[in-house]
């Protein structure tokens, strides 16, 4: 009996040491339930966290994309504009070829004057002073006042009669007139044109216009200036025809106009015309 009662006290102590350590103290309890609130309250922060780096993540990615979106449509707009740029400029160049060789452009500028006969000159008219001269018109020797007048820079000197007033210039051209262009006038210089050339030019020109009827062609005579010339007159209503003079390698052009009743006054004024024609 006595072993027994051994036994038994000895596994009583051992269940209230079993009852101790089972049933906590409130201290070590709420010790236990802070570090379960603390371990769930840093679960929950690090969610957040995540979250939230999450969500910055994700809008990064999108401005990323849309900053990748913008240059690319700014580089296709821009490269669209070059293209259309590129495009215009090459139409204008088709259409107003430029010459970078610069022996090439030099050749065309040497050759332009041969190649294009009317180009626009710097020529001017110079009015001189006046005379009388003595001009037999109808077998009456009668004193007639003319003006002495300069083509520059040809040097061309000749002298046309008062009556006909100021001339007017137009490009290359010097025109007198008098009694509402029933007489007229005309001097030109056409460059790098020889006299056949000239006169055959003139003669196309007047069949153009209609003249069927024309009277033979001449020669100047040299004595009268010195120059190599050719004259012929058209038709009679009105009374048309041209005077052409070889100088230099350029071509002396004068044509007229007038009435057949003013024949007698116009060949002894177109004589002393011719007459007067000097190169200096």
């Amino acid at each position: 009996m006595k072993n027994k009662s051994k036994d038994t006290f000895y596994f009583d102590e051992q269940l209230k040491q079993l009852d101790k350590d089972i049933i906590w103290e409130e201290k070590r309890k709420s010790k236990l339930e802070n570090e379960i609130l603390f371990s769930m309250d840093s679960d929950r922060y690090k969610i957040k966290l995540f979250a939230g780096f999450k969500y910055a993540s994700n809008i990064g990615i999108m401005v990323i994309l849309l900053l990748f979106g913008y240059y690319f449509l700014s580089n296709s707009i821009t490269h669209q504009s070059g293209e259309s740029s590129t495009g215009n400029e090459g139409n204008q160049t088709n259409n107003n070829p430029i010459i970078d060789d610069k022996n090439d452009h030099e050749e065309v500028e040497k050759e332009a004057p041969e190649n294009d006969e009317n180009e626009e000159t710097n020529m001017e008219i110079h009015t001189g002073s006046s005379e009388t001269v003595i001009r037999n018109v109808e077998g009456m020797d009668l004193e007639i006042k003319v003006i002495n007048y300069h083509i520059q820079p040809y040097g061309i000197a000749y002298q046309l009669d008062e009556v006909f007033g100021a001339p007017k210039m137009s490009s290359n051209q010097i025109t007198y007139s008098t009694q509402d262009d029933d007489y007229k006038i005309t001097l030109e210089m056409i460059e790098y044109t020889n006299l056949e050339k000239a006169v055959s030019n003139l003669q196309e020109g007047f069949e153009t216009e209609g003249y069927e009827e024309s009277y033979e062609l001449k020669s100047t005579p040299v004595e009268e200036n010195g120059l190599l010339g050719k004259i012929q007159f058209y038709g009679d209503h009105p009374m048309k025809g041209f005077i052409a003079y070889e100088i230099d390698e350029h071509a002396l052009v004068i044509t007229f106009q007038y009435p057949i009743e003013g024949t007698d006054a116009m060949n002894p004024l177109l004589e002393t015309l011719r007459k007067s024609i000097k190169v200096e």
